[in-house]
């Protein structure tokens, strides 16, 4: 099953680019038992904007104060009840490979991939027992502020953030992860470019780059690459621990995608 989303900023939701009745009917909810909530967001996002604040680093530099209260609305808001058993959400800037990876775990090629940004609205693909979110690349982060986006990532069972090359691609998105205490795992995809003899190297560059970050959320590391995921061993390790994620009582048992 395949689900276009498309969670909106203001009190009007798109709700002709969702396909789920069920998801519908949760937002209409979400928005009439909590108007008061959405009505303090819509009056943030509307400040912030007319100063032209586009990031949440740049929200932190200089508006703290606004920092705080969008961690305060945040803190303030419920998740949703998503349908489909554990979820789990793909992040990335465009071309990082989030359809691929989708792709191979669902173990069918559903997802569209290609080059450039494919994913326009968000994107459900439904396995058994667990749905796989691919999220839009987005080259700014003031999208995300808003009740509706708040209470998806919150609803979240995992959240996986693709990079490439430096954890400085999605800095952006790790912070305000960290602020609204939300954790992740760090997905370093096309880990074949990077020559055999640099990647150490590698690795240890991107565990200094979350220290110097000073990212608070991060869960694992995985190195991996999605085309081929037999290359590396972390492929095998970040299915098995998804895997237990959605069923405790599962075996450990090393497999390719989440359906095998």
């Amino acid at each position: 099953m395949r689900v276009l989303l498309w969670l909106g900023h203001s009190h009007d939701v798109a709700y002709e680019y969702v396909q789920d009745p069920a998801l519908v009917q949760q937002l209409q909810q979400v928005q009439q038992q909590n108007a008061y909530l959405l009505h303090e967001y819509e009056k943030f996002r509307q400040d912030i904007a007319a100063r032209e604040i586009h990031s949440f680093n740049n929200l932190q530099r200089h508006d703290q104060k606004g920092a705080e209260e969008l961690i305060r609305l945040a803190s303030q808001t419920v998740p949703l009840q998503l349908d489909g058993g554990r979820s789990f959400g793909f992040f990335g800037l465009t071309s990082t490979g989030k359809s691929t990876m989708i792709n191979k775990l669902l173990g069918s090629d559903l997802a569209k991939t290609g080059a450039g940004e494919t994913t326009r609205q968000i994107t459900s693909y439904d396995g058994s027992g667990y749905r796989l979110y691919d999220i839009p690349g987005r080259n700014d982060d003031i999208s995300y502020f808003s009740m509706e986006y708040v209470a998806f990532w919150k609803a979240l069972t995992n959240r996986l953030i693709l990079i490439t090359t430096t954890v400085k691609e999605m800095a952006k998105v790790f912070r305000l992860l960290d602020a609204i205490n939300l954790r992740y795992d760090i997905v370093v995809n096309k880990f074949d470019l990077v020559a055999v003899n640099e990647r150490d190297t590698f690795k240890q560059q991107v565990q200094n780059q979350i220290r110097e970050c000073g990212l608070r959320g991060v869960d694992h590391v995985w190195y991996i690459n999605a085309q081929n995921p037999r290359q590396f061993p972390d492929w095998l390790m970040m299915v098995d621990s998804l895997t237990i994620t959605f069923n405790e009582n599962r075996s450990t048992t090393y497999v390719y995608a989440l359906d095998a």
